[in-house]
């Protein structure tokens, strides 16, 4: 009985972190970030709000095709009911990409209210020789 109450206990938290917000500014950023990667419109749509709400319906009118990304690393600064996170992935072909978000919070959970590229890359085309 201990077991079954365990194991309903951990389903339903992975649950809860899956459909909503996450306990933490970068679990949601993760959880959307994944989402949207994995062509999952409705739920990215779910933890977005104001500009990002708008930027996942466009995905849902041109197909939210899903694409190959691996999330490499999440890093967030949270101040009371706003962060900011920027959010490394490897996408396929592209490569090594970032992403700035952010985030606020609504009802207790973090919602991404503003995503776009980092347009701050290295355009030297690799590695330099110094």
């Amino acid at each position: 009985m201990k077991l079954r109450t365990l194991l309903v206990g951990a389903v339903a938290g992975l649950v809860m972190t899956a459909c909503g917000g996450g306990g933490s500014a970068e679990d949601a950023t993760r959880s959307f970030a994944k989402a949207m990667a994995d062509g999952d419109c409705e739920k990215a749509l779910g933890m977005a709000i104001d500009d990002a709400k708008s930027n996942v319906e466009g995905s849902m009118d041109s197909g939210c095709e899903p694409y190959d990304s691996e999330i490499k690393k999440v890093e967030c600064q949270e101040d009371g009911e706003t962060a900011t996170c920027t959010c490394e992935e490897t996408r396929g072909v592209m490569g090594d990409m970032t992403f700035n978000y952010d985030l606020k919070k609504v009802e207790g959970e973090w919602k991404v209210s503003k995503y776009a590229k980092d347009m701050n890359m290295d355009l030297g085309g690799g590695d330099s020789a110094e």
